[in-house]
């Protein structure tokens, strides 16, 4: 081999090394690009959930001054359900708005524009209860729209939420109290 085919072939071998190590950088640089867009999307998308949940607790409180109960007093919501099931307008519209605002929350996580680990962080409980308490009157609307649809994006928002509260079992008359019960005087 000449030294002119040796200083040929070290030159290709170098230029092969540049090249290389260029797109390495490259792919480097690629990937913390892809990294840093996925974080930023992420961050988007929880301060959109936070803005929406934000707005949307005037509208809660708004409906709540309108009639709507807490979705924890299981009572007053079936007194509401019962009314709206018997032919108040009004009870049905409230009803309506109020699911209709946890159900384009479930729009927004189910397609990704809402961040379900802030949702499930901030109104999780909140969610199941009123899926769980308003549940008769959706399944009634479902068979008489004939929609088995409806409300759905709030259903699967509630099957995603992580539950807060145990069941807590009921006492036989004698047994001694619970923990954190009073002790019958």
């Amino acid at each position: 081999m000449t030294p002119y085919e040796r200083w040929s072939l070290a030159a290709s071998f170098g230029t092969l090394l540049v090249s290389v190590l260029a797109f390495g950088g490259l792919a480097w640089q690629l990937l913390m690009l892809s990294r840093t867009t996925r974080l930023d999307h992420d961050r988007r998308r929880k301060q959109a959930t936070m803005e929406y949940l934000t707005a949307t607790m005037d509208r809660r409180r708004q409906l709540r001054e309108e009639g709507i109960p807490d979705e924890r007093d299981q009572r007053a919501v079936s007194r509401l359900i019962a009314r709206a099931t018997a032919g108040d307008e009004a009870a049905a519209g409230l009803i309506a708005a109020y699911l209709t605002t946890y159900n384009s929350l479930g729009v927004g996580a189910r397609s990704d524009a809402f961040d379900l680990q802030v949702i499930d962080q901030a109104w999780g409980g909140s969610i199941i209860a009123t899926w769980e308490g308003y549940l008769p009157w959706i399944e009634g609307r479902r068979q008489v729209r004939g929609e088995p649809r409806l409300y759905e994006d709030l259903e699967w928002l509630a099957v995603h939420m992580t539950p807060r509260r145990i069941a807590v079992p009921r006492r036989a008359e004698g047994d001694p109290p619970l923990r954190g019960e009073p002790v019958p005087g």
